[in-house]
């Protein structure tokens, strides 16, 4: 009984408190009404992370040319007609070059695309050998080249050989890339860069015997454009060394793949690694992996006191690096071997060094 009074006390205790519940009910289980109820929306704020554009940065290696993309060039040099655009004793290319960006440059370099070295028969008409000869270029901010101003590019030897369809010839390809390096003060910023490439083999006077120069159709400047290209045919061996009658031969429609090559001042590096050798009766063959950023060639050296090294392969530009050398070049009381690379900036590394022995036996087999 006093349960049930308590009980019945504690509901109208409840009925009288207001918006206990819902309105217009004495249910204490009726769901609330919460329809007078304002509430103020307000947006939600989220952290959006700022947007910042990438810093700007200069490229590593900046090419100056009369073409915007260097790999354009291959006329000529790549196969088809050569056209007489031969690197002779007697015949010189020159271009104008604009001034250079400024920049802070640690190196620079003069270059030429170039191709299809001849060679000829010996002793079999079935055994051709490269004819030799060497290719130099120069650079000047006028059209007269003195000899600090002269550097020697590239033997035929490294040059990619012209093919035969009679006959295998090794060493057959695309035209490629040569550079040799300057002093970074040779290339002006301020005044035109002038450029010229020639031989001073005597045998190279004309295109059966020469390496041919790369050249790209370049479209129409009109009437009363200014030449930024001419050939030169009276020179013997040597560039010009005064202004007059240096611009012989003007050139419109072609551009000579004349170049120059400026590295900005910065830390790269190249790794050789995991470097054999494997030697067999006729052959020793070498075999490396290679790091870096944009490799551009690889090649063996050989030493016999590791103080004086000299190369013994042609130049690999891409991977696999194996290498296949003659056994005849190891002498007999054995020598020293090692793998050097070098990338777009110059970088290079090398290899840890490996004996062979006479016998052929290698510490790195």
């Amino acid at each position: 009984m006093y349960i049930i009074t308590a009980l019945f006390a504690f509901i109208v205790f409840l009925n009288n408190v207001p918006g206990l519940y819902a309105q217009g009910s004495s249910d204490p289980l009726a769901e609330p009404d919460f329809s007078d109820i304002e509430v103020e929306e307000k947006p939600v704020k989220r952290s959006v992370p700022e947007r910042k554009p990438a810093p700007a940065s200069s490229p590593v290696v900046t090419y100056l040319s009369l073409a915007v993309n260097i790999n354009d060039f291959g006329r000529f040099a790549d196969g088809g007609s050569d056209s007489n655009w031969y690197i002779g004793f007697n015949n010189a290319w020159i271009v104008k070059l604009p001034p250079a960006p400024a920049g802070d440059y640690s190196k620079a370099f003069i270059g030429a695309k170039i191709g299809r070295s001849k060679s000829q028969s010996l002793d079999s008409p079935w055994e051709r050998v490269r004819i030799p000869g060497k290719v130099y270029m120069a650079i000047s901010q006028s059209p007269s080249f003195g000899s600090e101003q002269s550097f020697f590019l590239a033997e035929t030897q490294d040059i990619p050989a012209e093919a035969d369809p009679s006959v295998s010839i090794s060493g057959t390809g695309r035209s490629e890339w040569f550079w040799t390096e300057v002093q970074p003060s040779q290339v002006s910023s301020e005044k035109p860069n002038y450029l010229i490439i020639w031989s001073p083999t005597r045998e190279f006077r004309d295109a059966a015997r020469a390496p041919i120069l790369a050249g790209l159709e370049a479209a129409s400047q009109g009437a009363g454009a200014e030449p930024a290209a001419w050939n030169n045919h009276s020179i013997q061996g040597v560039p010009p060394r005064g202004e007059g009658g240096t611009l012989q031969v003007p050139i419109t429609n072609i551009r000579p793949a004349l170049a120059v090559k400026l590295v900005s001042r910065g830390e790269r590096s190249v790794k050789v690694l995991d470097t054999y050798v494997q030697t067999s009766q006729e052959s020793l063959v070498v075999r490396c992996s290679v790091e870096g950023r944009d490799v551009e060639l690889a090649w063996v050296e050989m030493s016999q006191d590791e103080l004086e090294w000299r190369r013994v392969s042609s130049f690999l530009r891409s991977s696999p690096f194996i290498f296949t050398l003659p056994r005849s070049l190891l002498p007999s009381r054995g020598a020293y071997f090692r793998v050097k690379a070098r990338d777009a900036s110059a970088a290079e590394g090398f290899s840890a060094v490996r004996f062979v022995s006479g016998a052929g036996v290698s510490d790195g087999q």
